[in-house]
């Protein structure tokens, strides 16, 4: 099946299909660790929204429970800190995935790719498994990351 027609279209079949997104929205699952997910940065040229403030998102929400934040650009990280986010994940950086590039995204993000931990945050930058332009990668490895998480009090 082909789908066409924009984020609107591909969101309506993926809520369609049971999936949920978490767009500019929180959920809290049954263990108490809070899911945040943020709209995207550039989605306003798409939907004409502009995306929430994360410190918006967070007014109801026990700031002392695990928060995690999907945020697809790693970007103005210092708000993720300042909202005492616990784990921020994110991506769309491919880590250049063409060789020179990847200096590029080192340059432009302040995290490009992998971990690290600012203040009592942390965060986590994936490559991506996929492309994005030509099919190929050079300089950037396909990832899946699996992370095993333990809170303590």
């Amino acid at each position: 099946m082909s789908i066409s027609g924009g984020i609107e279209a591909v969101t309506d079949y993926l809520q369609s299909h049971g999936i949920t997104l978490l767009r500019d929205s929180v959920i809290t699952l049954s263990n108490g660790i809070v899911l945040v997910g943020r709209e995207d940065r550039e989605a306003h040229q798409f939907t004409r929204k502009n995306r929430r403030s994360l410190g918006e998102l967070l007014k109801n929400i026990d700031r002392k429970k695990p928060i995690i934040l999907i945020d697809h650009q790693p970007v103005n990280l210092q708000e993720a800190v300042e909202n005492q986010i616990s784990l921020q994940l994110s991506g769309h950086t491919h880590h250049g995935q063409l060789w020179p590039f990847n200096y590029m995204t080192a340059a432009i993000y302040r995290i490009s790719q992998g971990y690290r931990k600012i203040g009592n945050t942390h965060f986590y930058v994936s490559c991506g498994y996929g492309t994005w332009g030509p099919p190929i990668r050079t300089s950037s490895r396909p990832e899946i990351v699996a992370l095993k998480l333990i809170f303590s009090n």
